[in-house]
């Protein structure tokens, strides 16, 4: 790499055989770098790229936190391999922070589309954390210039806030405005995938529906099957997406008697894949980004308008045929460019397949809506940028079956980055034979996103059933107040074992760790804390005595004790496991 200056401590660098100028300018939080170069020089060099490079001292910096961490908050070292960011893969931020949740610094990017490589990681040699940030350009054919903001956060708030205002920069400073969320898209749900998998029928659908309504569920997400006869859950059949007949005869029908039970009909669709057994096969099979022998599909590659425009016109004249409400749009992270596949042929309209993905995805939000503002569009957990938040309005946590710890962190995570998006959790399943309380903390792991259920309802126990719909009413009654207001989690590094939300004297608390206090805030006239874990005792640390009402219930909601306490300091309340205890002044 060749050095061409600094803007405040940010080194510019440019890939040999590249001629770039650079210059840099900052304000606040906010850096932004111009780079120029002779298109002759970035279409010879081998492989054009661009950098920022800089150092912070590891100092009161302890852990990590990006959109794809998972499990891991671990600091990484400067020689371990990048991580990739681009439309539908991960987001273009990093956060560092201290042992007890304060930020560091707070790092991120205004180029949301196009990949970017991160590598950041402590340099053995000095004690710093390397920050390195490359832009390939093999993609920007035509252009001679290029201009990006890097946003860095170092003040000492917490690292929830920093995140959120790096959300904020997004939308406010780079114009990534969300798709807006009905109110539909915050309530809970049932989905078929865990409960019927591909072995689905309208009858079993409305079976499920009229007994997933009685339990307060108000829409369906109808998953992979409806589309084959094929049982084997692979994607060779992908791509026509005509309803299998002998599953559901008359889909308009069907999704008008679901219509007449209360709920809202969602549909899922794989969106790159084309099936080597399907029709479409011949019309596509040399316009693929790649071939996948195990799946026996390929991915459309939507640089060729044709592609775009085949997409578009299945997913409108299906909604427009079935009435359908929402669509899951899978599989989306599935869009990029392999090496053998990354020159661009004739027929194709751009050279990049981010700034197709772009203007495809932009296409189909913008006519759905149209049709109805009020539509629902899902994306799962991975590609959950700020571009993609323009795209849809519903942002599930990934594939975790019968995981709380996942569907927890992962629910956590969305939060942080999605800002007013709505955030679902990966649908629920348990054994029939799995405890209420078991089955009860899985929904308390969930708590603060929109609840998505995929067991039979026919199937619950009468206990189980008690539960699930007490935890709906629960949910519904205090929608906004978990989902729409600023979520704060403790200790990220333990995978958020106390989360909550308070506001207007109001305060919603759930443990996942027994024998942590709750310590709730000041000037709160109403606590809520749910004892999400296999504890039967609470501890809690008040900063102010006063006099309370005190109400326990259990996992079921049925009244376990109430009546008026004096609390102060470190109170020890018993509470039933997956129960709850509400204080009113």
């Amino acid at each position: 790499m060749r050095s061409m200056g600094f803007a405040n401590d940010v080194e510019m660098l440019a890939s040999e055989g590249l001629n770039v100028q650079g210059a840099g300018s900052g304000e606040g939080n906010v850096l932004t770098f111009r780079f120029q170069w002779e298109e002759q020089s970035r279409a010879a060099a081998k492989e054009p790229m661009l950098e920022l490079r800089w150092s912070i001292p590891v100092v009161g910096l302890h852990f990590m936190w990006h959109p794809a961490a998972g499990s891991s908050r671990k600091l990484r070292v400067d020689w371990m391999g990048d991580i990739a960011t681009m439309t539908a893969v991960s987001a273009p931020v990093m956060s560092f922070y201290s042992e007890d949740g304060v930020n560091a610094c707070t790092i991120a990017l205004s180029e949301t589309q196009k990949e970017v490589r991160w590598n950041m990681g402590v340099h053995e040699e000095d004690g710093t954390l390397l920050c390195r940030i490359r832009i390939p350009l093999d993609t920007f054919t035509g252009r001679e210039s290029y201009t990006v903001s890097l946003w860095r956060d170092r003040s000492p708030v917490r690292y929830e806030t920093a995140i959120g205002r790096v959300t904020r920069w997004w939308e406010e400073d780079c114009g990534l405005r969300p798709m807006p969320v009905p109110e539909a898209g915050r309530m809970p749900m049932y989905s078929t995938w865990y409960s019927l998998h591909q072995d689905i029928t309208d009858s079993k659908i409305e079976e499920d529906c009229a007994l997933a309504a009685e339990l307060g569920l108000e829409s369906v997400l109808v998953d992979d099957g409806w589309q084959t006869d094929d049982n084997s859950r692979g994607y060779a059949f992908c791509g026509d997406w005509q309803v299998a007949s002998s599953k559901i005869p008359d889909m308009a029908a069907h999704v008008e008697r679901v219509h007449r039970l209360g709920l809202k009909y969602l549909v899922w669709f794989s969106v790159p894949f084309v099936g080597r057994k399907s029709a479409a096969w011949p019309r596509f099979e040399d316009k693929l980004l790649w071939y996948d022998e195990r799946l026996e599909a390929g991915v459309l590659d939507p640089r060729y308008p044709e592609v775009r425009a085949y997409l578009k016109e299945t997913y409108l004249s299906r909604v427009a045929e079935w009435n359908i409400d929402g669509l899951k749009l899978d599989f989306i992270d599935q869009f990029y460019a392999r090496p053998q596949s990354a020159k661009p042929k004739e027929g194709m309209d751009f050279c990049c397949v981010q700034e197709a993905v772009d203007v495809m995805m932009t296409g189909i939000t913008d006519a759905l809506r149209q049709r109805n503002p009020d539509f629902l569009i899902e994306f799962r957990q991975g590609y959950v940028g700020p571009n993609m938040r323009k795209y849809g309005n519903l942002f599930r946590v990934g594939d975790c079956p019968d995981d709380l710890i996942s569907n927890r962190v992962g629910m956590v995570d969305l939060r942080l980055l999605s800002g007013s998006s709505a955030v679902h959790s990966d649908m629920l399943m348990w054994h029939p034979e799995e405890s209420c309380e078991n089955a009860a903390i899985q929904l308390e792991n969930v708590l603060f996103a929109t609840l998505q259920l995929s067991v039979r309802p026919g199937l619950l126990t009468e206990a189980q059933r008690e539960m699930v719909c007490f935890w709906i009413r629960f949910m519904k009654e205090h929608c906004a107040l978990l989902q729409q207001v600023p979520i704060h989690a403790l200790y990220p590094q333990m995978l958020y074992p106390l989360v909550w939300t308070a506001e207007s004297g109001e305060a919603i608390y759930a443990l996942y760790a027994a024998e942590l206090a709750v310590e709730p805030e000041e000037g709160l006239s109403r606590i809520i804390i749910v004892n999400a874990n296999h504890g039967s005792e609470l501890l809690l640390r008040l900063r102010e005595p006063g006099t309370f009402r005190v109400t326990v219930q259990d996992c079921r909601g049925r009244l376990v004790s109430s009546g008026e306490q004096v609390l102060q300091g470190l109170c020890a309340m018993e509470v039933p496991a997956g129960g709850l205890v509400t204080l009113e002044r």
